[in-house]
């Protein structure tokens, strides 16, 4: 183990789990899995341990999908200690941020007001006390 956190991304929009995501957070110098949909993203977390899980509510892109939930149900089911940070591009953000909230995630961020210098100082503030 190489002593940098390691994050897990759940998105599936390619550009967002793989430009946006991926990209800064191992330019900022984390360890990185991506996946891309609910398997992938339970497989992840059988295989490995993470400090912080990146989550899409909605993992389709269809409306009422609710994907990036039953992830972090795992991940609570499972007892991963993962802190999570949940996004959301969905026109009913409002309702997503509701249905996430008895997860306790860090933060519920909205994709249409994104800022990649506000991301990754939350990511580093998330991460500080657990080096």
């Amino acid at each position: 183990m190489d002593g940098r956190h390691h994050i897990l991304v759940v998105e599936d929009e390619k550009d967002w789990r793989e430009d946006i995501f991926r990209e800064n957070l191992e330019g900022a110098g984390y360890r990185v899995t991506t996946s891309s949909s609910y398997d992938e993203a339970i497989a992840a977390l059988t295989r490995l341990a993470f400090d912080l899980v990146v989550i899409d509510v909605n993992l389709t892109g269809q409306r009422g999908n609710q994907d990036g939930i039953r992830v972090l149900e795992q991940i609570a089911y499972r007892g991963h200690r993962a802190k999570a940070i949940v996004v959301s591009g969905s026109k009913n953000r409002a309702m997503a941020a509701e249905n996430v909230k008895r997860f306790q995630p860090v933060a519920f961020l909205d994709k249409s007001k994104f800022d990649v210098t506000e991301f990754l100082a939350l990511i580093e503030e998330t991460l500080a006390g657990d080096q």
